[in-house]
């Protein structure tokens, strides 16, 4: 059913400036945590040329010849970066009718299987499996989408810096410490743990994606991508391009609520490990992208997904919310009710998640990475 009414709440930024202002911002953020699970920003910051910038370059990635994107195939990839073609991703057991590239914060491998130590690891033993899933991209020749990997890496830091302050202002509507998650990120504070200086630097990604245009004659709702939580980060930044819309979210009775691009915002929501670390408090809330009748022109988006280190735990997490955080959850709500996988213990450190999520949407590439036996166990 389609609520005709609801709307997702809009949140200033700019209001944080002001000491007056700032504690309404943080009276909806609060309400934005506990009772929505969606919410838009605007005044966020980020410069529109630096936006401009990589999504005026998404029309020239998608054009690219089939051989061209075949070599960027998320096949050459253990880390599952790189290129996915049209219904190649699979969510709840259906083909999702889009094609994207997947990238992330350029980084190094640091996965080996003889659990050999690195001189900057710290002794830390990377024969985990879940290692194997950070490293770094397939960036597409420059000559065929000039000045893109420029484009790309600067948007990739102003989102990483827009989703550092907002953990911030998060952490005020929590009524925490300012800081006191930034020891996730290596942003090491007077206000963070410094038990948790011991993680590997998390890795963010970024999906570029294309929902084609559609003809009219098809069904009147296809599948861009089905029902999900988002499960690949602690929280997520989209950014919709034009004015093609799609998004749909599901609010507490069951009904869907559109998310239409909206110039000058980002959709923010909230991950499946924020859910499971405040016990339900802070929605993870289901969303999808469907096409409802002809679309005339190809939709593009751009979410990022805030990472958390692939050895911190839930439980490591919880530790950092308060009880009166994780009291909020509504009464009708038990703990075991989550659709998360961090209810199994196999899948509590957020590595072993992330690779199952991984797994379980691109089967044939675990397949050929990680071998049967792996990809049986995850798909348990």
């Amino acid at each position: 059913m389609m609520s005709e009414t609801a709307a997702l709440p809009i949140l200033d930024l700019s209001m944080a400036d002001s000491l007056h202002q700032k504690q309404q911002l943080l009276g909806q953020l609060h309400d934005a945590l506990f009772n929505v699970g969606f919410l838009y920003i605007k005044n966020h910051g980020i410069p529109q040329e630096k936006i401009k910038a990589l999504t005026s370059l998404l029309p020239a990635l998608f054009d690219q010849t089939n051989e061209a994107k075949a070599s960027l195939s998320k096949m050459n990839s253990p880390h599952f970066l790189g290129y996915s073609g049209f219904a190649e991703e699979v969510t709840l057991g259906q083909k999702d009718l889009r094609e994207q590239f997947d990238f992330a914060t350029e980084l190094p491998i640091v996965y080996d299987p003889k659990g050999s130590t690195s001189d900057t690891s710290e002794g830390k033993d990377f024969s985990k499996l879940y290692y194997r899933l950070r490293g770094p991209n397939q960036w597409p020749y420059e000559k065929n989408v000039p000045g893109f990997r420029k484009a790309f890496l600067e948007y990739h830091d102003e989102l990483q810096a827009l989703s550092y302050r907002f953990v911030h202002l998060i952490e005020e509507a929590f009524d925490i410490p300012v800081g006191t998650f930034d020891a996730f990120f290596q942003r090491l504070t007077s206000a963070s743990n410094a038990a948790y200086k011991h993680h590997v630097p998390p890795q963010h990604r970024i999906k570029l994606v294309k929902y084609p245009a559609l003809p009219s004659g098809l069904a009147r709702e296809n599948q861009g991508v089905g029902a999900h939580k988002d499960s690949s980060g602690w929280l997520t930044f989209l950014h919709q391009v034009g004015e093609e819309e799609g998004l749909e979210v599901l609010d507490a009775s069951g009904s869907w609520i559109r998310a239409p691009p909206i110039e000058g915002t980002f959709v923010v929501n909230f991950g499946n490990a924020f859910e499971a670390a405040t016990e339900g408090a802070v929605k993870a809330t289901i969303h999808r992208v469907i096409t409802q009748g002809p679309r005339l022109k190809p939709r593009y988006s751009i979410p990022f997904f805030q990472g958390l280190p692939l050895d911190l735990t839930v439980n490591e997490v919880r530790q950092c919310i308060p009880d009166h955080v994780r009291a909020l959850r509504p009464v009708s709500e038990r703990p075991n009710s989550l659709v998360s996988s961090f209810l199994d213990p196999r899948w509590d450190s957020l590595g072993e998640s992330q690779l199952r999520k991984w797994i379980r949407s691109h089967e044939n590439i675990a397949i050929k990475w990680y071998g049967n036996e792996v990809v049986s166990y995850y798909l348990q």
